[in-house]
């Protein structure tokens, strides 16, 4: 037999192997293959007796030495393509011409102006229209009015359009958006509420709100000398960053006022007739109501026709819509009253001199009548000011000559004015907005006083200032201050036209003191007391010649006298004790 040397099982190569190089040879010397060995006597092999054994099967070739394994080359890491945004669906023709905003000439005129200015670019280029101004005047319609008049087209987008929840993707949509309008060429690029992409910068900003911020800037700068006419819109002038409405970036700032009378007309004649059709019209009432509500905003004018058809389907009126009608329907639309209280007394239930009280009577019916109080040629009072000692109701009455007139209340401080001054602001522009409203100054002495002798004086002025109507006087606004010290009040303040009509407020005489005190015992104690003739008479004799005030106090004290014997002792009736006890805790000898 022959022996064959030795060879490696398949596997069993040692680990180092795999990291061999690629020619072993150079390495080690082949192994050198034995010589056979020759028997010296040869044997014959005896024959065999059984089956016939079969040959054993040949052993498996030797494997190849393994060849080492080379680690795979490194292949090139592609990029992420990136996103690619379709503004598209934001491109438009707009629907609207200057010819289908009724009124504002002069708004159209410094819109057209600017967007001559730009595309005719003579000179240094200038770009950029801001517009701003109160909500629901139609910054939007200007901005596409604008585009229908140039005949181009109008691309718009809101924040909702570039707004990601991932990083750094909100401004990669911006500058596709800028891209998408430079692509288009001559258009009308419109960012709405651009005070949501350009935000203040400060120490509290959040670094992706400041990150959006720069790129907005940056891109309305590389748009300067383009044919792309960037109109913005916002609310809200003073909460962009000063970088980003300053000249250079935006050149044209045009203020959207409130409708003017031709505006407001239109506004008004449409509402109605798409509501209610072209036969609930009365003219005359249409063109007083316009009259009446300058300032308001188009959205809310365009909102009554809706209002309107609510009343008539609710029964409220039938034919045309009057005066007293679209009145009704805007405190309605409106939505609220100021701070007027639910239980207020009428006019007739306060403690008044006679004169006072005939005079808030006759001054609240011709608030009701306003419309035909004007055409007669007459007018209200711009401002009143009720006088007299502490107590004696002037709050009580002013809030009684606003429910009596259906105007809303709207009260506020001198010292309120004083620690806060732009509350008075506040407070007038809510008194426009829900007009027809009273604005009551309560304990007017501070803030109305001499300006010789007060540090106020700046205060007094702005006050003033508003009365007169320094941007135009405010219809339907009437101003009523309270002061308990009639000769301190600046005496600018009582002139014509500012508070002009004096209503005087005095204690009440013995005859009215006791009616009022006969009447407030009986209202608060109904049929569960007893009261003595003598206690009444003595309650009456202490508070005469005392306010109301100090009157409603004493009989609040006696009450709780009698009300805290009536739980120990099981007693039913109000006594002299009690009279006097309640007069003891409230009035000072």
């Amino acid at each position: 037999m022959k022996i064959r040397p030795s060879v490696p099982m398949a596997g069993a190569a040692d680990a180092s192997a795999l990291y061999a190089p690629a020619n072993p040879a150079e390495h080690s010397a082949p192994a050198e293959r034995p010589e056979p060995v020759t028997p010296k006597t040869p044997v014959t092999p005896a024959a065999p007796t059984g089956p016939v054994p079969r040959p054993a099967p040949a052993a498996p070739p030797a494997a190849p030495p393994a060849k080492p394994v080379a680690p795979p080359a490194a292949q090139p890491v592609a990029q992420p393509a990136s996103p690619v945004y379709d503004f598209s669906d934001n491109v438009s023709q707009a629907r609207y011409t200057f010819a289908d905003v009724v009124g504002m000439r002069s708004t159209k005129k410094r819109l057209w102006g600017a967007a001559q200015d730009i595309i005719e670019a003579q000179g240094k280029p200038r770009n950029g229209i801001l517009l701003f101004g109160e909500p629901g005047n139609g910054k939007t319609l200007f901005a596409e009015a604008l585009a229908g008049q140039l005949g181009i087209p109008f691309l718009s987008i809101a924040y909702g359009d570039a707004a990601s929840k991932w990083i750094n993707e909100t401004p990669q949509k911006v500058k596709a958006v800028f891209a998408a309008a430079r692509k288009i060429g001559t258009c009308v690029l419109f960012i709405d509420e651009i005070d949501s992409f350009i935000k203040s910068r400060g120490d509290m900003t959040h670094a992706m709100d400041r990150d959006l911020t720069n790129v907005m800037l940056t891109e309305i700068v590389a748009l300067r000398g383009s044919q792309v006419i960037l109109v913005a819109a916002t609310n809200w002038l003073d909460a962009l960053d000063a970088a980003g409405k300053r000249d250079g970036r935006f050149d044209f700032k045009i203020e959207i006022p409130a409708p003017d009378l031709k505006a407001r007309l239109a506004l008004l004649y449409r509402a109605i007739v798409d509501e209610l059709g072209v036969e609930a019209i009365d003219r005359s009432a249409l063109q007083a109501l316009a009259g009446r509500w300058e300032g308001f905003s188009a959205a809310r004018l365009s909102a009554l026709g809706g209002q309107l058809r609510e009343m008539r389907r609710d029964g409220l009126f039938a034919g045309p819509v009057t005066f007293d009608v679209g009145m009704r329907a805007m405190r309605l639309l409106q939505g609220r009253r100021g701070q007027l209280p639910e239980n207020v007394k009428a006019i007739e239930e306060i403690i008044l001199p006679d004169a006072s009280r005939d005079l808030l009577c006759d001054l609240a019916f011709k608030m009701e009548q306003l419309e035909d109080l004007e055409q007669l040629g007459a007018s209200l009072p711009r401002g009143l000011i009720f006088t007299g000692p502490p107590g004696t109701g002037k709050t009580q009455a002013a809030m009684a000559l606003a429910k009596a007139s259906g105007w809303a209340f709207l009260k506020l401080t001198g010292a309120q004015i004083i620690a806060d001054p732009s509350a008075w602001d506040k407070l007038y522009r809510e008194a426009c907005d829900i007009r027809p409203a009273i604005v009551f100054i309560d304990e007017a002495d501070g803030i109305l006083q001499d300006r010789r002798v007060t540090n106020y004086g700046m205060l007094t002025e702005k006050i003033l200032t508003t009365m007169d109507g320094a941007g135009g006087r405010m219809r339907d606004v009437m101003f009523i201050a309270a002061t308990n010290y009639h000769e301190r009040i600046d005496s600018a303040a009582l002139r014509g036209g500012r508070f002009e009509e004096k209503v005087v407020f005095d204690v009440p005489g013995p005859e009215a003191m006791a009616d009022y005190v006969y009447t407030a015992l009986d209202k608060k104690l109904g049929d569960r007391w007893q009261v003595s003739s003598e206690a009444v008479s003595l309650l009456t004799e202490r508070v005469t010649g005392r306010s109301i005030a100090d009157a409603d106090a004493v009989i609040e004290k006696t009450l709780a006298a009698a009300a805290l014997r009536r739980m120990r002792d099981r007693t039913t009736d109000i006594r002299i004790a009690d009279v006097e006890a309640g007069v003891r805790a409230v009035v000072v000898e």
